[in-house]
């Protein structure tokens, strides 16, 4: 077998990258394993676009207070990013509280969070990253938060179930306020090159229900044949992982109280077989691909990546339309599936500012279920992104929606740092990277393992 760390050093590449368009708005997270530069704060002068401030509020009063962020990123507006997001606009301005940042880089982010733990200098909240559950909140890193949530009020009631899928030992440490925009994977593609290929648009199957796994196998084996002697390819970037989660099923889950390990499932093996018919095929171009290149010479059918990645796969052909479609669907499946990076800030081991954090949580998840939040949020982020359309936001926001899309959420990636660093990129991108002949050979080469990583937690640590 190849080196394991193969396909983990390329997954940090693409997400390294992936930083730069990040920025403080809650619609435009990013998780990664690379630094990232944070450009120095700026002296806000005034929001372009308004955000009215709360008509109910909380019963607190955090005037003056300050709330501790320790993050890669400023959530305050800096000179790339001038203009405050709407949660931060409706904390400002509605509570009279601020944000002081505390700033910190991807490779020493966790050191530093537990250096202040336990150095008594605890940061109020820290975001919410795959590892998360359950091993950092096994670790002691963070508090409940059930005192600061009414799961009563519908704005919460909305997202219980998905908190209710991470309680830990009979509490709720995390209060998901929405999905991470820049880290939801889409796959995109030119119109142009599409129609001029003679193909049916897959959007427009996608949404008469006949964007499958074959329709899109198909098509890219199509393009290639039609250049015979050219560079050509069906797909590059980042995307193994997205379509396996398009069966339906993923490699580690949970029931409330266990995990199981799940990795001989039918459907993840079937997924697996038409990466491995992909592959062989030839039809994966290789290597990091920016989106400003992706879509210049038409070498590639499709390209996948976070969202964040559209702005400049847009702006690079500004004269055709780059397309984004949700990944195929399993043929026979009348479901679509997606797994969507959960957002949330978690209230840090030590902290004693709860009515602050309280009031922002309150403030965030008032922005993503308030419809007119929601539109001032949207109105904010196509102002600085050129290359997005209002379609095209309204596209991806749709992966949100319950009774469009079904969730998957792989547990695997928070049983430990060597599954979220370097297990889970193998099961899921390995075939598709060529590091294995075939799925049944990764799965039994990590089936052991997996089990053990499941063993400290159902047989306690």
């Amino acid at each position: 077998m190849k080196t394991r760390r193969i396909a983990a050093a390329l997954a940090a590449l693409m997400l390294a990258t992936g930083l730069a368009g990040c920025s403080g708005s809650s619609t435009d997270t990013a998780e990664t394993t690379a630094d990232v530069t944070t450009t120095s704060a700026t002296e806000w002068t005034g929001d372009n676009i308004e955000v009215a401030e709360l008509d109910e509020t909380l019963d607190i009063d955090i005037e003056g207070q300050k709330l501790k962020w320790l993050g890669i990123y400023d959530l305050n507006p800096t000179n790339d990013s001038p203009e405050r997001s709407p949660e931060l606009a409706l904390f400002e301005d509605t509570y009279g509280a601020k944000i002081e940042y505390i700033p910190t880089t991807s490779d020493k982010r966790f050191d530093d969070l537990a250096t202040n733990i336990l150095g008594g200098t605890s940061p109020d909240i820290f975001i919410y990253e795959w590892r998360t559950f359950p091993y950092d909140i096994s670790k002691n890193q963070y508090q409940p938060i059930d005192s600061l949530v009414n799961w009563e009020d519908p704005k919460w009631a909305d997202v219980k179930d998905t908190a209710d899928s991470m309680i830990w030992k009979g509490d709720h440490y995390i209060a998901p306020l929405g999905y991470a925009f820049s880290d939801t994977q889409v796959l995109m593609y030119n119109k142009t090159t599409v129609e001029d290929a003679g193909f049916d648009d897959p959007y427009e199957l996608y949404k008469d229900g006949k964007w499958t796994w074959s329709a899109f196998t198909e098509m890219m084996k199509k393009y290639v044949e039609d250049h015979p002697g050219e560079e050509v390819y069906g797909i590059g970037g980042w995307w193994a992982n997205a379509f396996v989660y398009t069966a339906g099923d993923v490699m580690v889950t949970y029931d409330g109280e266990k995990f199981h390990n799940n990795l001989r499932s039918a459907a993840i093996e079937e997924a697996q077989a038409t990466l491995q018919d992909i592959f062989r095929s030839n039809l994966i171009k290789r290597g990091w691909i920016g989106p400003e290149s992706a879509f210049l010479d038409d070498s590639i059918l499709f390209y996948a990546m976070g969202t964040w990645a559209y702005n400049a796969a847009s702006l690079s052909r500004p004269e055709d339309t780059i397309q984004i479609v949700p990944f195929p669907r399993k043929d026979g499946s009348d479901k679509d599936y997606v797994s969507n990076k959960v957002f949330a800030y978690m209230w840090v081991k030590g902290s004693e500012n709860a009515d602050c954090v309280k009031a922002w949580f309150d403030c965030n998840r008032t922005v993503y279920y308030d419809e007119a939040y929601k539109e001032a949020t949207k109105e904010k982020y196509l102002a600085n992104s050129p290359g997005w359309t209002s379609e095209m936001y309204d596209l991806v926001m749709d992966f949100y929606d319950k009774d469009k899309f079904t969730q998957a959420y792989d547990y695997g990636y928070g049983l430990s740092t060597l599954m979220a660093d370097d297990v889970m990129s193998q099961l899921y991108e390995g075939i598709a990277n060529e590091l294995f002949d075939d799925w049944v050979t990764a799965r039994e080469e990590y089936y052991g393992i997996v089990d053990e990583e499941i063993a400290v937690y159902n047989e306690g640590e």
